[in-house]
């Protein structure tokens, strides 16, 4: 396709491509929002596909990388594949269509002292990379000395706010356009050029202009294919050993040949597609490359009915089981393990040769989950179970005793069952000991003690495994037609990967022209620059394998990515609490996850579990609910129907929203203090014991979200009031110490049992933690400490479309504390023994807490250290609402020069794995520097500048475009919907 001359040479204008050393924000030679080149693009790899449906991402010097197509992520994969261009009558004139590649990928990363010959690095490349992002577009311009042309990639996917379908497609393109700059004719052939990488082992065929890599799976696979008919495909490439097959496939782009070969049966090693270029002097011409897949089928579940095995075969496990937290707390080398070789999809039983009571107790080691009759060891006599001891939700095993007394003479056996596949799943036991002395040391057993099994042979000796399967069926799946496995939204839509390509090619102009309507809407936006960038780059989390799809179109998540698999499943609620992006862009998707939150994972009554299995289904309830997660549930509730103007959706769910509220306040506010005093559990993966600001923040949020409903359906709201007005007091008196809101410690006198006894992911209490106790109180707490996430309530309250009750002042007062205390623009001497590389060294950051005023406990809160851009951003905007602009913008400005490509990929911010969906409280930077947002049910827009004129996208339920504030009057323009 030919362009207007004039227009495109434009864009390789080299001076301004080319840019020398700009004075930016960055102060380090990178303006925000900007272009990158050189070093900067080192770490860029920008995420390419449908929201739940997959991705591939494009490198900053226009590689592919990160090919996450099977519904989980693949970091590493960085497959065999390329796109490059033959100009005829040049010397050096074949070249790969990317920059030079980073040095850091010769050597460290694995493998590579190999020499990396599974690379494409030794190809000669360009010797210059410009990249820039406008978001879901990404461009690369490349030029270099030899070429008469200069070359420009563009990709992108679908990205339209409020079309959550067109936006969740199997699909993305690459288009390579070229400008000749010479001033005669030239001949090129450009070609795409791959390994078999989809099943490596597989067959290619044929697809109009290009090639499909088969999967196994009928009608599916991965189909790569150019706009160009006279294009021309090779679809099996040279069979050899070795280095044979890309050799041949390199010198026939070296040479300018054009190979024409159709499908073969059986293994075919690559493929290319070529097209033949003719440019004259000062024209440019397009190439695009699409690529569309089709993998409907996974083997991703997590909780449900599937059963990934037997658990105890083999032999005894030699401690910690591979993917498994450390085990500790056993005796000798090794101990029974339902976790070994398989997880927690494993189940199984176990049960030891009968054996006479001829002894009083019965000791033994055990920890594991926490179910009785699911997850637990058992002592039988006579036929039933007598005895129970379930491991308390940790891999730390803690002694147990039974006094056998009433069964003296008896015979017995005790019985270890696992037969649930969720989270905690699983069952440790060790050392089995019959003893006369209640204090027998287990470790160290005396002459007189009789040792019925300590697992240290090398199998299990006369221990018996049983077939499980009778058991089993005391626990059906929930639906006995429920899915075993996750499937893609896109599996229903489309029958086969034919659909999507012929789907695609007919709507591909269509799906452009309205994702570059809400790129030019955002992009036009007045607003500072490393605000911008911050929202923008969070958005590709939509486009990562953090988030799932699922195949009736609910929406479902991690939290973010590890290399090979998810991190921390379920949609976890107190982490997607701060994610603002989608609810705004994609209303329809955040509304199914409150249904999924108060339909699907509440139970009667009122305890939510903050993480639902895949395929959504009913979660257990075998541990404590997340007090910020469902709190903050019922504020996004009042969200989503602000946003919708449907009232009657809120209305259906108003009784378990209020079934979920009256479990909050019995479970941890008993008294009716209107603070949370017993133990909750929180994002940070422990339990706050007495009242903190955070968790109670959370709490006088969720009451006025739940009285503002209550207030419309003409509920009785009376009590809740009551516990509000006692709520606001107390946290503006008890919990602020004249700067910020702290925590009261408190563990005694409280309904809840000695912390010793309460299961948590912190494991036991040690005998060092044990005097801690005594001396501190629990582990894990922030007491006195100025906690960047202090406020995080009323931020949350704000976002939703709430009035913040708290005290303005004392909010902004407790915001400011936490710029001038846990903000850093270095971290060269500070100490942080938990995750580092988040932020670290010379790098700047907000850290979780500090303790400026002393009171640092010797184990405060998991994770106090550490630097996390989701609770950056929520801080910043707060502080932007609060009318403290200049201080929110530098906390951005500290996390963006973390993320400006040479050490990490400004597309990727970390937390607990890669695309972290928390970083999402970037898009809250919008409201806070404007105050704008759209409410459906009152059909008002409300504006609350804070930065004078300004010029900012917004999405609604039903559209998108800009909103402007000039000189005291609102303009609106509508772009799409």
């Amino acid at each position: 396709m030919v362009r207007s001359t004039l227009t495109l040479l434009a864009l390789f204008n080299v001076a301004m491509l080319f840019p020398g050393k700009a004075m930016s924000r960055n102060s380090e030679g990178r303006e925000f929002n900007g272009k990158y080149q050189k070093e900067y693009l080192d770490k860029i790899a920008f995420p390419i596909g449908g929201i739940g449906a997959g991705m591939f991402c494009l490198e900053g010097t226009g590689a592919i990388s990160h090919v996450s197509l099977r519904h989980h992520p693949d970091v590493m994969n960085e497959p065999y594949t390329f796109a490059a261009i033959y100009v005829k009558g040049v010397e050096n004139g074949a070249k790969v269509l990317e920059g030079q590649v980073p040095t850091w990928k010769w050597f460290g990363p694995a493998q590579s002292g190999l020499g990396r010959g599974d690379k494409t690095y030794g190809l000669p490349r360009f010797e210059e990379a410009v990249f820039q992002t406008r978001f879901p577009f990404a461009t690369i311009d490349l030029r270099d000395k030899d070429m008469p042309l200069v070359a420009r990639i563009t990709g992108w996917s679908p990205f339209i706010p409020t079309d959550a379908d067109n936006s969740s497609l199997p699909v993305g393109v690459l288009e390579y356009q070229f400008a000749n700059t010479s001033g005669k004719a030239i001949e090129t052939v450009f070609s795409y050029n791959t390994k078999n990488f989809i099943d490596g082992q597989g067959t290619i065929q044929g697809v109009k202009n290009g090639f499909v890599l088969e999967s196994d799976q009928n009608n599916s696979g991965l189909a790569i294919y150019v706009d160009n008919d006279a294009a021309v495909v090779d679809h099996c490439w040279f069979r050899g050993a070795w280095f044979d097959p890309q050799t041949v496939a390199w010198d026939n782009i070296r040479y300018g040949r054009i190979a024409d070969k159709q499908p073969v049966k059986g293994v075919a090693p690559g493929a290319s597609v070529y097209v033949p270029l003719t440019l004259q002097p000062g024209e440019t011409k397009t190439v695009r490359v699409n690529f569309c897949w089709y993998l409907p089928d996974s083997n991703l579940s997590i909780g449900g009915a599937r059963k990934a095995g037997q658990a105890f075969t083999g032999m005894p496990c030699k401690g910690t089981a591979s993917g498994q937290q450390p085990v500790s707390g056993f005796a000798g080398k090794q101990l029974l393990n339902s976790f070994d070789k398989g997880g927690d999809g494993l189940t199984g039983i176990i049960q030891s040769p009968e054996f006479n009571i001829g002894k009083r107790y019965l000791k033994f080691l055990v920890g594991g989950g926490s179910q009785a009759d699911r997850t637990s060891v058992n002592l039988v006599v006579d036929g039933k179970i007598v005895e129970t001891a379930v491991g308390n939700q940790t891999e730390t095993l803690g002694e147990t005793v039974w006094d056998l007394k009433p069964y003296q003479g008896k015979k017995a056996f005790v019985k270890v069952i696992d037969l649930d596949v969720y989270p905690w799943g699983h069952i440790l036991a060790d050392q089995f000991v019959l003893t006369d002395n209640r204090n027998e040391d287990i470790y160290n057993l005396s002459s007189t003690s009789t040792l019925l099994a300590d697992f240290e042979s090398n199998g299990w000796g006369d221990w018996q495994v049983v077939d499980p399967s009778e058991e089993e069926k005391q626990f059906p799946a929930d639906e006995e037609d429920a899915e075993a496995t996750y499937r893609p939204w896109y599996s229903e839509r489309f029958k086969g990967l034919n659909e999507v390509i012929g789907y695609w090619d007919a709507n591909r102009a269509m799906l452009e022209k309205n994702s570059r309507l809400f790129s030019d809407a955002l992009y036009s936006s007045s607003l500072p620059a490393e605000v911008l960038e911050a929202v923008a780059a969070n958005l590709t989390i939509l486009k990562s394998p953090t988030v799932l799809r699922q195949w009736d179109g609910r929406f479902w998540a991690w939290e973010g990515c590890q290399d090979s698999f998810g991190s921390c499943h379920g949609s976890c609620t107190h982490v997607w609490n701060y994610a603002q992006a989608l609810p705004h862009l994609f209303p329809s998707l955040e509304r199914t996850l409150r249904e999924t939150e108060f339909r699907v994972s509440q139970n009667t009554e009122g305890h939510q579990n903050f993480r639902v299995n895949l395929p959504i289904s009913a979660p257990p309830h075998n541990f404590h609910a997340a007090a910020d997660g469902q709190l903050g549930g019922i504020m996004k509730v009042y969200r989503e129907w602000r946003i919708s103007g449907d009232t009657q959706w809120m209305k259906d769910l108003f009784p378990a929203v209020k079934k979920s509220l009256d479990y909050c306040i019995r479970t941890w506010d008993p008294l009716h203090k209107g603070c949370l005093e017993e133990p909750h559990h929180n994002t940070y993966d422990i339990e706050f014991w007495g009242p903190d600001g955070m968790c109670t923040s959370f709490y006088l949020g969720a009451l006025t979200a739940f009285i503002e409903m209550g207030k419309e359906l003409k509920q009785p709201v009376k009590e809740y009031t009551a516990l509000l007005s006692k709520g606001r007091k107390y946290m503006e008196t008890a919990l602020f110490d004249g700067e910020y809101f702290i925590q009261k410690i408190q563990w005694e006198g409280l309904q809840a049992p000695n912390p010793v006894d309460v299961m948590s992911f912190g494991g036991s209490y040690s005998e060092e933690a044990l005097k801690l106790l005594k001396e501190e109180g629990p582990k894990y707490q922030y007491g006195t400490g100025c906690l960047s996430d202090g406020i995080l309530g009323m931020w949350m309250a704000s976002v939703c479309g709430l009035d913040e009750v708290l005290d303005n002042e004392k909010v902004r007062s407790h915001l400011v504390a936490v710029h001038k205390y846990n903000l850093k623009h270095d971290l060269i001497d500070h100490f942080n023994p938990q995750r580092p590389v988040y932020a670290c060294g010379k790098d700047g950051g907000l850290l979780l807490c500090t303790w400026p005023k002393g009171g640092m406990l010797s184990l405060p809160f998991v994770y106090s250290n550490e630097v996390w851009t989701g609770i950056e951003y929520q801080v910043a905007s707060h502080l932007m609402m609060k009318g403290e602009v200049e201080k929110g913008l530098d906390i951005v400005r500290e996390c963006r020069k973390r993320y400006d490509g040479r050490v990490r990929n400004p597309f990727n911010e970390i937390e607990c794995g890669h695309w972290y969906a928390r970083a999402m409280a970037s898009y809250g930077m919008l409201q806070g520097l404007t105050g704008v947002r759209y409410d459906a049910v009152d059909k008002t827009m409300y504006i609350d500048s804070k930065i004078g004129d300004f010029k900012s996208f917004i999405s609604t339920d039903t559209g998108f475009g800009t909103i402007e504030w000039k000189a005291g009057k609102p303009v609106l323009n509508v772009v799409y919907g």
